[in-house]
């Protein structure tokens, strides 16, 4: 009889681990990502801040802007920006002369950037603010970085935003991402669960391997990516190669 429920149990939790799987992968649509966003504008930053004590994304964030060789008068495309936390790690490298052109499908998170981290720091001439689906984005400009962070996990048609911000990089210029992604530890698996329950809930899908992407480019050189929080977050980068 136990040896039964037990099998039974073994059974239906893979049925609900499927169900909610292919809930986040087919959950991922524009209309439920700008409701969450629209709630969540005001006070998104604080989630940086608000992980068991430990700060990941923070983390993720200035392990980017290391990789990314970040200089002073370097301008710069944050596609899918949310409330401008990159901003202030950015700034802080390429100084007054430089310049962030900021892009997100959300005017909610937008407009919080605008008025939690762009006016407070009076960086008004250093940070423009576009709203833009990151699929169809197109800049005259040509940029010395583009980033993205926690952006690849929620974009519906993240490889074509991708390609549009690939584009628009200088030659020898600096592509760089950091994200969610499924840990592969074998000390994960038994939890493998959970990933898939949290990006359901706030609307994302961690199995997306973006850094795949950069790795096989052709134009690309100097790949490297970087595990962080046991293989939960990544950061990685790719230099485009010089014509």
């Amino acid at each position: 009889m136990l040896n039964g429920r037990f099998w039974l149990g073994v059974i239906v939790g893979l049925a609900v681990g499927a169900m909610i799987r292919q809930q986040k992968k087919s959950g991922l649509v524009q209309a439920r990502l700008n409701a969450y966003y629209h709630r969540r504008a005001q006070n998104y930053n604080l989630t940086d801040y608000l992980f068991l004590g430990q700060f990941p994304r923070i983390t993720m964030r200035k392990t980017l802007m290391d990789m990314i060789d970040l200089r002073p008068g370097d301008t710069v495309l944050d596609f899918a920006c949310g409330a401008g936390a990159n901003f202030p790690y950015v700034m802080e490298r390429i100084g007054p002369t430089g310049k962030i052109i900021a892009t997100d499908y959300s005017q909610d998170m937008l407009d919080a950037a605008r008025d939690q981290i762009v006016i407070p720091n009076g960086w008004q001439g250093n940070i423009t603010l576009i709203q833009s689906d990151a699929a169809e984005m197109n800049f005259d400009t040509q940029f010395d970085k583009v980033i993205c962070t926690l952006g690849l996990a929620v974009i519906p048609r993240y490889q074509v935003a991708m390609e549009r911000a690939w584009a628009m990089l200088k030659p020898g210029g600096i592509f760089g991402v950091g994200d969610l992604s499924e840990s592969e530890r074998w000390y994960t698996q038994p939890i493998r669960f959970l990933t898939d329950l949290i990006d359901a809930a706030i609307i994302a899908d961690s199995s997306r391997r973006a850094w795949e992407w950069m790795q096989a480019h052709p134009e690309g050189r100097d790949y490297e990516r970087r595990e962080l929080f046991h293989g939960y977050f990544y950061a990685a980068k790719v230099r485009k190669g010089s014509s």
